[in-house]
């Protein structure tokens, strides 16, 4: 099973290219990253309102990087790393706004009370509502909507140029769109390919992993959740893979998002147990498990899409780590769950690789950056 969402600009990298500056830091505001449909996007621009001093600190810790690493290295660092979402996000605007997508305000409300019922705020405690937009994102309640009306629509756009909703309709001068369609053929031939792994498997000795967020989350936040999750030597998914306990390896995870502070992000992880076969477990983690050797070992990084008692939508991200398993005889593809699984499985696969198309045709028809500061 590949993995789910596409990799963000890797910490490292970013550090890398400030290696590389001659310049320091400039004291001005403008120096330009980056000119996305004729507007400049400047250093200070990405900085914003954003405590710089305590995301330093969190990523020193996270990312174990070294002593002698300065501080306005790692702000660098960091603003490269936040540039390329910077940017993406405008070119979203730009192409729902050639969509004329729109989100109203009676959506808008059911988003931000489901926010405040995850804060606790009581839907007419005003008071707590702006000084929580306040003290956390520095706007008030009227900026802060309009922010989250935009991340939405980013969402939305995403979703319709990667598939998720079918064909973009004609009417639209939208012209970046990724099929996401899954064929019976397509199930049939992806069976045949990796017949062997569909097999029963009994006596599963797991646990699982699972980080969910709300389907509406900034683009910012979901590259973060993701790239403490999947990207890089020091995430949670390679430092399991390594031997650490899920508990010991997702301690910065969960400091992260405690800083995010986004109402509805959750890490889960299940006890360690034995189930009998696969009607104790969802298609998606049955795959994973029959993806791996008898003896144990941890699955790659998939999808989670679900809704919760509340009716909020989550996107989220999963991988397995097995401690042992008996085969049992080959599943037919008749199956239900076998076709379920694969489905699932291309699905994720083609979502990755659609919403990396995406990024990269956005990138190349609408934005002039230093070709040094982005995947091309």
């Amino acid at each position: 099973m590949k993995r789910i969402l596409p990799a963000a600009m890797l910490l490292c990298c970013a550090f890398g290219a400030s290696r590389a500056q001659d310049a320091p830091r400039p004291d001005g505001v403008n120096e330009v990253l980056a000119v996305v449909n004729g507007s400049a996007v400047t250093y200070q621009e990405i900085v914003g309102d954003s405590d710089m001093q305590s995301e330093i600190n969190a990523w020193r810790a996270m990312r174990q990087l070294p002593a002698t690493m300065t501080d306005a290295e790692i702000e660098r660092g960091l603003v490269y790393q936040r540039l390329e979402s910077f940017v993406l996000q405008r070119l979203l605007d730009a192409e729902a706004k050639k969509m004329q997508l729109s989100i109203s305000d009676t959506q808008m409300r059911q988003v931000l009370a489901r926010e405040r019922k995850g804060l606790s705020i009581a839907e007419d405690d005003t008071r707590a509502w702006a000084r929580y937009c306040k003290e956390r994102y520095n706007l008030s309640p009227t900026e802060y909507r309009e922010r989250r009306r935009n991340e939405i629509l980013r969402n939305e756009i995403m979703r319709w140029m990667t598939g998720v909703y079918g064909p973009i309709p004609p009417q639209y001068p939208v012209d970046i769109y990724f099929s996401l369609a899954v064929t019976p053929r397509d199930v049939r031939r992806e069976f045949d390919k990796e017949r062997d792994q569909y097999r029963i498997a009994l006596d599963i000795d797991y646990r699982q992993f699972r980080l969910l967020y709300p389907q509406d989350s900034a683009f910012e936040t979901r590259r973060k959740l993701y790239e403490a999750v999947a990207d890089g030597d020091n995430s949670v998914h390679a430092r399991v893979m390594r031997g650490e306990s899920l508990e010991a390896a997702s301690e910065g995870l969960r400091k992260l998002v405690a800083d995010l502070g986004v109402p509805g992000v959750k890490v889960e992880m299940t006890e360690r147990k034995t189930v009998k076969d696969d009607t104790e477990l969802d298609p998606t983690a049955y795959a994973m498990v029959v993806s791996l050797p008898v003896s144990g070992g941890v699955s790659e990084i998939g999808s989670v899409r679900e809704t919760d008692a509340d009716g909020t939508q989550l996107d989220g991200f999963m991988f397995v780590r097995l401690f042992r398993r008996r085969d049992g005889t080959l599943k037919a593809f008749e199956d239900p769950k076998v076709q379920a699984a694969i489905r699932e499985q291309i699905f994720s696969t083609r979502f990755q690789q659609n919403q990396q198309k995406v990024e990269r045709e956005l990138l190349r028809r609408a934005a002039i950056v230093p070709e040094k500061l982005f995947r091309r």
